[in-house]
C-alpha cells in the first residue's frame, strides 16, 4: 500500500473500527461522495485500506512494477486496475441530486427515471432508427456521425460539444428509439447500463474498454457487437 500511496494514483480510504476515513484531497468531490455513499452501506467492523481512482482513465498500466492495487471505474486488458462500479452506477446517493442540476445527458442516471421512460416508450411505439448523442471524446464515434449525414433515415447521430453543436437530448428521451449505440469515450462511456434500461436494442461498438460488469454480458444475447470502424454495420 505504501507504493500505491506514493504513486498518487487515486484517493486513499481507510475503514477502521467500523468508521470510514478519506484523505482530504479528492479531484472530483462529487464522485468521492458517490463512492462513499455506497461504501457506508456495506461497512462492517473489519479494517480495510484501499485506493480508489475517481478519474475516468485507469492508472496501473501493465508495465508498472510492483502492481498497484487500485480500484478504477474502467480499463482495458493492458491495465491491472481492479474494476469497481462507477460512482453513478447504482441508484441513490449524490447522483440522485445531480439528476436535476447536471447537463442534460446526465438525466438518466436515476434508474427510476430510465425505467419510467422505457415504460412510456414500448418497443412498438419506438422510432425505427438508430440514435446517438454525445461529445467527440473518441474519434471512434466519427463513422456513425458520418453515416447519419449520408443516411439520416437510418440513424440520427450528432455531436453535442463540437461545431456546430447539436442540441442536448436527455438520456431519458433516447428510450424512444429502437436502436441505441454505445461507444467508448475517454475510457468506457459509462452509459451502457442506462441504455439497457431503455429496453432498446443496443449496438455496442468495440471491445477494448470494459466496466466491471462487461464480462457477464454475452454478444448477440445482451447486445449487438459492432466493429470500431462500423464496417460490419453498413
Amino acid at each position: 500500500m505504501a507504493d500505491t500511496l506514493r504513486s498518487d494514483v487515486g484517493t486513499h480510504y481507510q475503514i477502521i473500527n467500523g468508521k470510514l476515513y478519506r484523505e482530504q484531497n479528492c479531484m472530483f468531490p462529487a464522485r468521492c461522495s458517490g463512492v462513499e455513499h455506497f461504501i457506508l452501506q456495506v461497512i462492517d467492523r473489519r479494517d480495510v485500506e484501499m485506493v480508489v481512482n475517481v478519474w475516468d482513465y485507469p492508472q496501473v498500466p501493465g508495465w508498472v512494477q510492483p502492481i498497484l492495487p487500485v480500484r478504477s471505474f474502467s480499463k482495458t486488458a493492458n491495465y491491472h486496475d481492479i474494476m469497481y462500479p462507477a460512482w453513478m452506477f447504482w441508484e441513490g446517493g449524490p447522483a440522485e441530486t445531480f439528476v436535476f442540476i447536471l447537463p442534460d445527458h446526465f438525466l438518466c442516471y436515476s434508474q427510476t427515471l430510465c425505467l419510467r421512460s422505457a415504460a412510456q416508450w414500448p418497443w412498438k411505439r419506438n422510432e425505427s432508427r438508430g440514435f446517438f448523442r454525445g461529445s467527440r471524446t473518441s474519434p471512434e464515434r466519427d463513422p456513425l456521425v458520418l453515416l447519419s449525414r449520408e443516411a439520416p433515415d437510418l440513424v440520427d447521430a450528432e455531436y453535442t460539444k463540437n461545431q456546430p453543436p447539436a442540441q442536448e437530448i436527455p438520456l431519458v428521451e433516447h428510450c424512444q428509439y429502437k436502436y441505441l449505440f454505445n461507444f467508448r469515450g475517454v475510457a468506457a462511456s459509462f452509459r451502457l447500463r442506462h441504455l439497457f434500461l431503455c429496453g432498446s436494442l443496443v449496438f455496442h461498438v468495440g471491445r477494448e474498454w470494459m466496466e466491471f460488469f462487461y464480462p457477464q454480458l454475452l454478444p448477440w444475447v445482451h447486445y449487438i457487437p459492432v466493429k470500431q470502424d462500423l464496417s460490419d454495420l453498413r
